[in-house]
């Protein structure tokens, strides 16, 4: 069981993925903004992050960014969750510091694809 941080502005979405991971075996925290993410994130560790690039006020790739800049979250996987899907967004989204890349719509079995190719073992 991963503990997998997700950070959406959409509710529906957030209760999307966490229906997904949790059917899955996952344990599943989540924030409306980057913020409030970043914060909770730096507290208490998880063994993966589904970040919305297309955040209000701090975006996606800032909190990016910021995770990659500190020393206890430089190695986290962070997976980009965007509807904005070109070539430059993919490379925006590795320049950011995230790990992999999945479009909106979000396809279930895709996602769970790509969350389990972490190998994750949980624990943080």
């Amino acid at each position: 069981m991963a503990d997998i941080f997700v950070i959406d502005d959409d509710k529906v979405m957030v209760e999307f993925l966490a229906n997904i991971l949790e059917d899955n075996g996952d344990n599943v925290r989540f924030a409306l903004d980057g913020q409030t993410g970043l914060d909770q994130i730096v507290t208490d560790i998880p063994d993966l992050v589904i970040l919305d690039m297309n955040l209000p006020g701090m975006d996606g790739y800032c909190v990016a960014e910021r995770l990659r800049r500190e020393s206890a979250t430089q190695k986290l996987p962070i997976i980009a969750v965007t509807a904005l899907d070109s070539a430059a967004d993919y490379d925006a989204a590795y320049r950011a510091g995230c790990s992999a890349f999945i479009s909106k719509p979000v396809n279930a079995d895709h996602l769970v694809e790509v969350v389990r190719g972490f190998n994750l073992m949980g624990g943080g």
